[in-house]
């Protein structure tokens, strides 16, 4: 832990004694210094995630805890305008992270949208380039096989079929990275692709269920999709599944969607937790549904298999 992330630590009991002791100290001298502490401890419940409803309530019961030492009936009013500045400026730390937040999510966005054009760039250049690259070498084989010896010819023959099978290959890959039928059909279609892809390779039995059809927006098609193919990049890596399921549906303005293995499951704290590889995977969905403003959860126990419940506002992208 770094000294500026241990410099923000502080326990609720602390926090709760601290802000009783300088909130009284306000209402006294009404400094700058109790203001600027204020602001302190507003930053470190922030960062220690204490929600506004818990601050509100510390706020009353330190009000409450001043307030028995008697106040004049003329010192009311100056005593509720500090509470309130005392309280605001306790608030201004978690505005400040609201806007960091909401400044963190729009460059993620950003982010994302270039990496999407490149990724559509070099999925192209696998497409056409590497296409065209090997059709150039399937000429020059027929050229040179004309001269050939039959035995020659052979392992000639060989050799174009595993260009052939490096094609294909290059032609999955290059959909899976940009997949056309995603901007050309939508998110349905384009999973199902996916899957269908992904069960080819590994011989996993991948299902696609949906109960709409119906075209997202495109910044919630891209995103979800690319969070369905890291869940199922994980689901191949770590699993040991004989089965997976994908299901899609929506209800109301949200859009509702589950990857579920029945393979060796985990720990999802223990995996979230993780700075290492294993945690990576979660981590990437984590961020991707953030842009969306979207939101997940894991159900796993080992040896039962786990599913993943993802959930995206349609306002979202």
């Amino acid at each position: 832990m770094t000294p500026q992330a241990d410099s923000m630590q502080i326990s609720k009991t602390d926090l709760t004694t601290r802000y009783e002791s300088v909130f009284r100290s306000y209402l006294k001298g009404a400094t700058e210094k109790d203001l600027a502490e204020a602001y302190e401890l507003g930053r470190k419940a922030f960062a220690q995630d204490i929600g506004i409803l818990e601050i509100v309530l510390l706020h009353h019961s330190a009000l409450a805890g001043a307030s028995s030492q008697g106040w004049q009936h003329n010192e009311v009013q100056r005593i509720a305008k500090l509470s309130g500045q005392f309280l605001a400026e306790v608030f201004s730390a978690y505005e400040l992270g609201r806007r960091s937040y909401h400044d963190t999510v729009s460059s993620l966005r950003h982010l994302n949208e270039l990496l999407e054009q490149e990724l559509k760039r070099i999925a192209h250049a696998v497409h056409d380039e590497a296409g065209q690259l090997l059709v150039a070498a399937h000429l020059a084989m027929a050229d040179v096989m004309c001269g050939a010896t039959p035995r020659m010819r052979g392992r000639l023959r060989q050799v174009a079929r595993l260009l052939d099978q490096a094609e294909k290959h290059l032609r999955q890959f290059s959909h899976e990275l940009r997949p056309t039928v995603l901007d050309d059909l939508g998110l349905v279609p384009a999973i199902r692709f996916l899957a269908n892809g992904v069960s080819k390779r590994t011989e996993l039995p991948i299902r696609v269920t949906s109960s709409f059809n119906r075209r997202l927006p495109p910044a919630i098609e891209i995103g979800l999709y690319r969070v369905v193919q890291e869940a199922l990049t994980n689901v191949t890596r770590h699993s040991r599944a004989r089965n997976v399921r994908v299901e899609l549906r929506r209800k109301g303005e949200k859009i509702l969607c589950t990857v579920q293995d029945d393979g060796v499951g985990f720990d999802p704290q223990t995996v979230l937790s993780k700075n290492g590889k294993k945690g990576l995977g979660l981590i990437g969905i984590q961020e991707r549904l953030n842009v969306l403003k979207g939101t997940f959860h894991v159900k796993s126990q080992s040896g039962r298999g786990s599913k993943l419940f993802i959930t995206v506002p349609l306002g979202g992208g």
